[in-house]
């Protein structure tokens, strides 16, 4: 199902990906599917250039949106277990999930 994600956000760069809205409740576009292409790819590099390979964990800390979605696209294609944490429940917590 990622993989499928993945294309069609190349597929069809310019529409929309990740929406939110305004104070006013109008739709806000907060990232365009290219967008989070780029961001995907981008970090996928600089998982890759750390070392990173299939079967590996990576610990992600990130707020939701468009960065989020991006990582966990890139921890995907790369293989990667994703760790998703939240960094303010306390150092224990984050090693026991770790």
């Amino acid at each position: 199902m990622l993989d499928r994600l993945a294309h069609t956000l190349r597929a069809h760069p310019h529409r929309p990906a990740v929406l939110g809205c305004t104070r006013a409740g109008a739709p806000r576009v907060h990232a365009t599917r290219g967008d989070v292409a780029d961001l995907a790819e981008a970090y996928a590099a600089g998982l890759r250039a750390r070392g990173l390979t299939a079967g590996d964990t990576v610990g992600v800390a990130i707020r939701p949106g468009p960065r989020a979605l991006a990582v966990m696209l890139a921890a995907h294609r790369l293989g990667l277990r994703a760790a998703v944490l939240d960094p303010s429940v306390g150092p224990d917590v984050l090693s026991a999930r770790l």
